[in-house]
């Protein structure tokens, strides 16, 4: 499913590690001016920002404190089902890529490539990248 433009997509980045969120965040609104960011560092502050506002896409790290991001991806998904989640993970297995997309993460990218991988992940869910 790719998130329709026809407001400004609000992205929430789901990491534990402060200086890790800011540097997503900050990539992500220089390849899209036009988005509005949210952060949460787990998926229980994730679950609470998605309870208020309309969240088009949530870039969602595997390893949290609390519930994990595969199982985040699950509820976030049942909560929301209109956003789409891109998960990012230091851990780049097939046992790790395979349990993101069965919890229904439209992509994956590993934390290695990320400065490669991240911006077209994003584009391959918004219909406006």
């Amino acid at each position: 499913m790719k998130v329709e433009c026809r407001h400004s997509p609000l992205a929430l980045v789901v990491d534990d590690h402060d200086v890790v969120r800011r540097a997503l965040c900050e990539r992500i609104k220089a390849s899209f001016g036009q988005i509005r960011l949210r952060e949460a560092g787990t998926v229980e502050e994730a679950l609470k920002i998605i309870e208020t506002e309309r969240v088009d896409i949530v870039l969602m790290d595997i390893r949290l404190p609390g519930m994990d991001g595969v199982s985040g991806t699950r509820v976030v998904l049942e909560r929301s089902p209109h956003t789409s989640v891109v998960v990012i993970s230091i851990f780049d297995d097939s046992t790790h890529r395979s349990a993101a997309a069965k919890a229904g993460a439209k992509a994956f990218v590993s934390k290695r490539a990320i400065n490669r991988d991240l911006i077209p992940a994003i584009e391959s869910v918004m219909a406006c990248g």
